[in-house]
């Protein structure tokens, strides 16, 4: 009832005012030229920039060449007043700024013997004439207006040429990391940056810290390409832009309810005979808060502050309660759906997956002198969950409580508790051509991973090998991932010199990341079974990681222009090395004399990764007018090294696993010494070195002359103003990834395999089988390895982007976007490769990196084309504000595979794809979004009460399979099948609305 009463008060004051009548920036560049009525350039003119978003006004004279700068001003809307004895004053209003954004504001001033001032309000330019990055911007009021779930993974789902591996239907996914790939790269150099402050997750390495208050944001940027010197890598570089006080007091608050009564129901009965069971819906999702700030003193001292929670209930497809109703004894998962009837019982016997985010910001800005900013501010972020990574594989007992580590591991607020970042910064700005700034940034992220029950921790978990399925336990970690790090930057304006005008930016970086990780699986055992028969058993040792990162960073840039050219010249340089700091390993007690106890003193890499990286662009404003521009770049870029990722492959101390034939002669289902086979090379983890068991050092070196991992990118396009606010872009991009890294056992190639084939003689009803060809070892697998780069190994990238973006001006604004992608990995010669199983099906196929997580799994993120578009309309009668939001691409490959167990000589279990990776694919996605708001105004209040219809369409595509198909024992002949094979695992949410109302002052 409650949940209803909302959504009429929500319906009623939409229509109620019907009824009465109605790469790390955060900041962009004002440039400029000014003439007179004659195009003769004029030197002295006084150029003041004014803005809300600035404390202080700024002030800049035109050189002799009449050009100007304002360098690293915030984001915002400005007033650009330009004046000169004896001629009339001009003003240009409306001028946006948004993040790393070049507005180019030129001026031609009137001889006038009287004081006159002209103002102009037009269109801010779309065009930027100097920048060759690739990126899509997202202001306030594409955050707010158009329908979406409220995070940024979502925002990134909106962005051109991104593939995302799960679609967020009104915060179904919300809460978790959307894993997402661009222009054939891998998630692992991606970057995050928070108001300047590199805050990227150097363990995981790529992600996010923490999750955000949506309303903090007051503008994100998603930069995919062509990235100058100031960002190290080349995967997609995010960067938010957080709000600040002004001199006006403001603030707003908001309140979001999406409830399943309002969900629609989009499993049909040949879904759910394949797998779909309960699909993906959403139970119950509240999100509410606020955000204020102001002047403490007027042109002095501001402040800002913010409060978020989001809860978040969903359900998992196969993710039962554990009754005897919700799960009956004896039917697989994957049937259960079938038994239960109707969807409402159905769904009234899922478990719930919950999510709860807690949000705090707060923020000063100081100007303690003239030209001078000071920066202090706070972001605080806890995450808790009940289910984490609950699945119709990973039942409840299986799944991972999540939260904040709590004071007994370190300092809380610091290093544990909500994962703060700590900012603090000072710009000054020393004349109108030079700025500085110095600044110091800690995140202190962090999180624990727990079993639903204490006492699992002496409880092995249970592994159905053809299935996947989990049971009975699994295990808990703690994870500290600290860092620090000092950024120097300057910029300059150097007009005049040396045929045109420069400006020169240039920075230096110190950061340090540490990754301490303590890891325990339950009952130090895992019980492998096939079928139900006890097959073998995974044994595992404790393991306590300590690692720090160390990298510095210098780069310089120069943006010269002269008449219509822009050239930008930029280089980097890079060093990053790591250590593993001591720890101490407890002993597995069931096989103590196989997995001793550890004691390690800790040991520096060797050797480090130094990379010098040049950029270069070219940009050529064709008409004079600054509304069409070709522009062409070249970038070098190399990749982050994460956290022990060097230093890691020496030491066998993190967790570690050693795999023997199990018989469970008393039939118990649990793992004794007694009940194991030793044999004398079995499946292991790399570092493990069964011949020196207590030697803390793994069997494992670094080639001296291990190189980075490298892209080389190239990129030609043209952005055009088709009309005032209206921007047209097209982009042609090439990329080469090469310098890949890889286990090079000692005297171990391609040579040593022999090719051997199987096909099922059995396979479901719903399974895709047909034969397949693996590879065997001939001889033992060394232990001793090398981590070297893979010769002869490369992936290329070739893709296609056009874009239209119009900004809200009219009563409308909108966002388009179409993408071609063809990424392909390629392997040369038998030198690219060890084991040859499966690379006549990768080698010059499609680049498709297996994702998931969060309840998704087998998601192999790639789509070739890939099409976007949002927008909103105001009506005139009333001021309704109309927007949607669509997204259409292709289906994601689906690999369809045969497992095969016991290759024997040290070797894992193959999983075999039968078919070229991309010839296979699920269906073309299609989902479309809608909303409706209208604003009412009571005194300074103004409310917008708000509908969203997500999945209006009520789509039920299918986003991932099962993809084991049948598992082969090599060593038996033995043929088994799984009962889930090739089962629908993740369907898109039901078309479900929500109800909102937003406050702002």
């Amino acid at each position: 009832m409650k949940v209803r009463f909302t959504a009429f008060l929500t319906v009623l004051a939409i229509f109620a005012g019907v009824s009465v009548g109605a790469a790390q920036v955060q900041s962009g560049d004002i440039t400029g030229r000014v003439a007179d009525n004659t195009g003769a350039v004029l030197p002295g003119v006084t150029v003041t920039a004014t803005s809300p978003a600035l404390i202080t006004p700024l002030t800049a004279v035109t050189s002799s060449t009449g050009t100007y700068q304002f360098p690293r001003v915030p984001i915002g809307t400005y007033t650009v007043r330009f004046e000169l004895p004896g001629f009339s004053t001009l003003v240009r209003e409306g001028v946006v700024v948004t993040i790393g954004f070049n507005a180019t504001i030129n001026a031609d001033l009137q001889l006038s013997s009287v004081q006159e001032t002209v103002t102009v309000s037009g269109s801010s330019p779309v065009v930027d004439t100097r920048n060759t990055t690739q990126k899509t911007t997202f202001d306030l009021e594409a955050m707010q207006s158009i329908p979406s779930a409220r995070d940024p993974w979502v925002m990134l789902e909106r962005t051109p040429a991104i593939a995302m591996d799960r679609i967020n239907v009104g915060g179904s996914q919300s809460g978790q990391q959307s894993g997402y790939v661009s222009r054939g790269s891998g998630t692992g150099n991606n970057k995050w940056s928070l108001d300047g402050v590199d805050i990227t997750d150097m363990s995981a390495t790529g992600a996010s810290p923490l999750y955000y208050d949506f309303d903090m944001l007051q503008e994100m940027q998603v930069v995919t390409g062509g990235a100058d010197a100031s960002q190290q890598t080349g995967g997609v570089g995010i960067n938010f832009v957080s709000r600040s006080g002004t001199n006006a007091f403001r603030g707003s608050a908001r309140l979001y309810n999406t409830n399943e009564r309002f969900q629609g129901d989009n499993v049909t009965d040949e879904l759910r005979a394949q797998g779909a069971g309960s699909g993906n819906p959403i139970q119950n999702i509240n999100d509410y808060g606020f955000e204020v700030g102001g002047p403490i003193k007027r042109d002095k001292l501001w402040y800002w502050g913010s409060y978020s929670k989001q809860a978040i209930d969903v359900g998992v497809n196969g993710f039962w309660l554990p009754t005897p109703t919700c799960r009956p004894a004896g039917v697989p998962t994957n049937q259960i759906a079938n038994t239960l009837g109707s969807t409402d019982a159905i769904r009234d016997c899922l478990a719930t997956d919950g999510t709860k985010l807690d949000n705090y910001n707060w923020k000063l800005t100081w100007a303690p002198v003239q030209n001078n900013k000071f920066n202090f501010q706070n972001t605080w972020g806890s995450k808790s969950r009940n289910a984490r990574d609950a699945s119709d594989t990973r039942p409840l007992e299986t799944a991972y409580r999540q939260s904040s580590v709590g004071k007994e591991f370190g300092q809380f607020g610091w290093i544990t508790g909500p994962s703060p970042i700590w900012k603090a910064s000072d710009q000054h700005v020393f004349s109108d051509r030079w700025l500085g700034e110095v600044q110091y940034g800690h995140v202190g992220n962090n999180f624990t991973l727990t079993f639903q029950e204490p006492a699992q921790r002496d409880i092995q978990a249970t592994f159905d090998i053809p299935t996947g399925v989990w049971g009975r336990s699994f295990q808990e970690s703690v994870f500290l991932r600290p860092t620090d790090s000092v950024d120097v930057t300057t910029s300059y304006f150097l007009p005049a010199t040396l045929g045109g005008d420069h400006a020169f930016k240039a920075g230096y970086r110190w950061r340090t990341a540490r990754a301490e990780s303590i890891n325990h699986r339950g009952g130090f055992a895992d019980a492998r079974f096939t079928n139900g028969v006890a097959t073998e058993a995974d044994m595992w040792r404790d393991g306590y990681t300590n690692f720090r990162l160390k990298t510095n960073a210098i780069y310089v840039q120069d943006t010269f222009t002269r008449s219509r050219f822009t050239v930008n010249l930029g280089l980097r340089w890079d060093h990053q090395t790591d250590e593993a700091l001591a720890s101490v390993v407890p002993a597995n007690p069931l096989i103590p004399n196989i997995l001793p106890a550890i004691d390690f003193p800790g040991v520096e890499s060797p050797i480090s990764y130094s990379d010098i990286s040049p950029r270069i662009g070219v940009n050529y404003d064709i008409f004079g007018s600054g509304r069409t521009v070709a522009r062409t770049s070249y970038s070098t870029y190399y990749g982050q090294l994460n956290t022990g990722g060097l230093s890691g492959n020496l030491v066998a101390i993190g967790a570690v696993q050693v795999r023997y034939p199990w018989n469970d002669a008393n039939g118990d289902k649990f793992v004794q010494p007694n009940e194991l086979t030793f044999v004398a090379n079995p499946v292991k983890s790399a570092t493990l070195n069964l011949s020196n068991p207590t030697n803390f050092a793994s069997p494992g070196r670094l080639n001296s002359d291990l190189k980075n991992d490298r892209t080389r990118e190239f990129i030609v396009g043209m952005d055009h103003e088709l009309m005032p606010g209206v921007g047209l872009g097209a982009s042609y991009i090439w990329r080469k990834y090469d310098q890949f890294s890889f286990t090079n056992r000692d005297n171990w190639s391609s040579a040593n395999f022999a090719e051997r084939s199987a096909t099922p003689p059995n396979c479901g009803a719903q399974a895709i089988c047909g034969p397949i060809t693996y590879f065997v070892a001939t001889s033992a697998q060394p232990t001793p390895y090398q981590i070297s780069n893979i010769p002869d190994r490369h992936r290329d990238y070739n893709g296609l982007e056009v874009t239209l973006d119009k900004r809200y001006a009219n009563r409308w604004m909108a966002n388009a976007s179409f993408a071609y992608n063809d990424a392909k990995d390629y392997f040369d010669s038998p030198a690219s490769y060890v084991d040859p199983t499966n690379v006549a099906n990768l080698n010059g196929y499609e680049f498709a990196p297996e994702s998931g997580g969060s309840g998704i799994d087998s998601v192999f993120t790639s789509a070739k084309w890939l099409f976007k578009a949002s927008g909103m309309y105001t009506t005139p009668l009333w001021n309704i504000n109309v927007a949607a939001n669509t997204q259409y691409r292709q289906g994601y490959p689906h690999p369809a595979a045969i497992d095969v167990t016991n290759r024997g000589n040290g070797l894992g279990t193959a999983r075999v794809i039968i078919e070229p990776l991309g010839d296979r694919r699920l269906e073309n996605t299609f989902i479309l979004d809608f909303r409706v708001d209208r604003a009412f105004h009571v005194n300074r209040f103004r409310f917008v009460p708000s509908i969203d219809f997500f999945n209006a369409t009520n789509a039920n595509t299918e986003q991932s399979r099962r993809r084991v198909m049948a598992s082969y024992n090599h060593g038996t002949g033995a043929w088994s099948y799984p009962a889930n094979a090739n089962n629908i695992s993740s369907i898109i949410a039901p078309r479900i609305i929500r109800f909102g109302v937003r406050m702002t002052w």
